[in-house]
């Protein structure tokens, strides 16, 4: 049994309790367009919405992408989940009950070996977690939080733990518990020597549990006590555990991030600790690495602003300059940067400061990313010769040139003016030639080209086109698809005139899929007929389809056109293959066999003259 085959009546549960404007809406800012909502799409990066949803029929599309599908398969692509946890994460939401046979029914071998995954890391967090507080394992490591700041309740919310310096110690508790040394090693728990031995993979370790969107333990954060290298040791990437799609406490922040529609940036584990015992909630971190397009839109999906506060060190100044570039690729958030004095981070602060420091000094007077930008790039150069002068003034016009509005621009250029005692005029005259430059290269440079965020795009392909098929036939056997969605009668009326003699290949897929679906008693649904799709190449196609708008009245002579007009081109196609074979039987001299198939082509002319 496929995970799909949960009954359609906890499908209908969920979706009459769920609008998939309330879904979608937690993600993305949709604006009311005539019957339907439109915004930016959160699946690949533009500044022209493309992106729909229709709440008469539950179903959103991007007609830039393709992306497409109800509810329930908007939050598997949001939060890359499968369609069992996807289902799972809305009926808990909904507090809708699932079977109780659900863990051994519905999951298939990919989605029991996640969760067989997911409850090694939730056991081992455990034992960490009570090695830590409970045993003389911890004793030091324990000292070292408490006198770092970390209170027990800190300690516990965050599940922090240790890993003893023992070899074995993570392996031999999981596999008393039922878990084979493979699924350990898939999991990143433990390593495979190549002696062929098995052990431990975190060793006197503090350990900082990394969560999925759900909340689950996914992977671990563990950094090393006393002297050893590396000082910090994330878990592998794993079927659960992708790195550059994950933030260290995302599920935490979310409901602080999605309120104040603000998000704390930081680098590293005890920073966003410690700034949530200042009181701060919306803290998130990379883990280890730059921020990564990936965490970028998870960030532009839940907030407004986002906050860089990473360290004030050199490396930290450079990441920060690396992490606005990527955020810039949305136009849909404000961007600030926290300053720290030198030689500070933002625990370091915090321990010298206090929270209150924090908040007022740091948080409350943050940089735009333009300063930044330009504070930045100085160190570059040497301002007192006056090539690198002209040269740093060039490279500053360029990112001032960048800005969206006038405003901004006129800022800061009065910002050089002022600095470098220049005429306004004459930096606007410079400005102005790179602020078309770039204008007229956007013009180029449209949505949906490709670009960092359009990973998913092969310019269009999604759309399903049939280069051989004329505009018209192509458009009828589309429109026709449309009404079988909205109308059983309709189907099955095409299924006994045109069966499966669709011309484009993917229609013809997707009509069999509806024969299928109303032979299984179901009635009229377009949303459910979807939500019964597995493939989503299908479940894109068919709500692609669902998006077209038509009236709402559709006559009898409407279906019969567009039946009449698929007919008739698959004659045609038939009529031009009879004259190949006709001008074949001429050239072989075969006068007989070439009347009779002319006898067969008008037969078929006469019966498309009358259709």
């Amino acid at each position: 049994m496929t995970s799909r085959q949960i009954p359609k009546e906890i499908i209908q549960q969920i979706n009459h309790h769920f609008g998939i404007v309330d879904v979608v809406g937690q993600y993305v800012k949709l604006k009311k367009s005539g019957r339907n909502y439109s915004g930016l799409c959160p699946f690949h990066s533009e500044k022209t919405p493309s992106f729909s949803v229709s709440p008469d029929k539950k179903v959103y599309h991007c007609f830039g992408c393709g992306a497409g599908g109800d509810a329930i398969q908007f939050i598997m692509e949001i939060e890359n989940l499968t369609f069992y946890e996807a289902v799972k994460h809305l009926a808990n939401e909904a507090g809708i009950a699932l079977p109780t046979m659900e863990a051994n029914t519905y999951q298939d071998p990919n989605e029991e070996k996640k969760q067989r995954l997911i409850e090694a890391h939730e056991m081992a967090s455990k034992l960490y977690h009570y090695l830590l507080l409970e045993t003389e394992h911890g004793k030091e490591p324990l000292k070292y939080l408490l006198n770092r700041g970390f209170t027990r309740e800190l300690i516990e919310t965050f599940r922090i733990g240790y890993s003893p310096n023992n070899w074995d110690t993570v392996l031999n508790f999981l596999n008393k518990r039922g878990f084979s040394n493979d699924i350990l090693v898939q999991a990143g728990l433990i390593v495979h020597s190549d002696d062929g031995k098995h052990y431990d993979r975190f060793r006197n370790r503090i350990m900082f549990p990394i969560s999925d969107s759900q909340g689950r333990v996914v992977a671990f954060g563990g950094r090393i006590i006393g002297e050893g290298s590396p000082k910090y040791l994330n878990s592998p990437e794993s079927l659960i555990f992708n790195k550059s799609k994950t933030l260290f406490n995302f599920f935490n922040a979310r409901k602080a991030i999605r309120k104040n529609r603000k998000v704390i940036l930081l680098e590293g584990y005890v920073d966003t600790i410690s700034i949530w015992n200042a009181g701060v909630e919306n803290g998130v971190a990379t883990l280890g690495t730059s921020l990564t397009e990936e965490q970028a839109k998870i960030l532009c999906r839940n907030a407004d602003e986002i906050i860089i506060s990473y360290d004030s060190d050199d490396a930290g100044q450079k990441a920060t300059f690396r992490a606005i570039e990527v955020l810039e690729q949305t136009d849909e958030v404000t961007i600030k940067i926290a300053q720290y004095p030198k030689g500070f981070d933002p625990d370091d602060y915090i321990q010298k400061y206090g929270k209150d420091a924090f908040v007022k000094d740091i948080l409350g007077s943050t940089k735009t990313s333009t300063s930044f930008k330009l504070s930045y790039i100085k160190k570059d150069y040497n301002l007192q010769d006056d090539n690198d002068r002209m040269n740093y003034l060039t490279k500053a016009i360029e990112i001032i040139a960048d800005l969206k509005h006038a405003i901004e621009r006129e800022h800061y250029l009065k910002e050089l003016s002022n600095e470098f005692k220049l005429s306004l005029e004459s930096l606007k005259h410079d400005l102005n030639k790179n602020f078309f430059k770039k204008q007229k290269k956007n013009e180029v440079a449209r949505d949906n080209l490709p670009s960092k965020w359009n990973n998913i795009i092969n310019n269009g392909n999604h759309a399903f086109h049939a280069k051989s098929l004329p505009t018209a036939y192509f458009n009828a056997e589309k429109h026709l698809l449309l009404l079988m969605m909205k109308d059983k009668d309709i189907a099955e009326k095409v299924k006994k005139e045109i069966g499966s003699e669709f011309h484009v290949e993917d229609f013809a897929v997707l009509a069999a899929y509806l024969y299928s679906y109303y032979g299984n008693e179901n009635e009229s649904d377009i949303h459910l007929f979807i939500s019964s799709l597995e493939d989503e190449r299908y479940i894109r196609l068919a709500t692609k389809i669902a998006m077209i708008e038509i009236n709402d009245e559709i006559s009898e002579k409407q279906v019969d056109d567009y039946i009449s007009m698929v007919k008739k081109y698959n004659l045609n196609i038939e009529i031009k293959k009879l004259k190949e074979e006709q001008q074949k039987a001429i050239r072989m001299e075969d006068p007989l066999k070439a009347a009779e198939i002319g006898a067969k082509i008008i037969q078929l002319q006469t019966q498309i003259k009358y259709k």
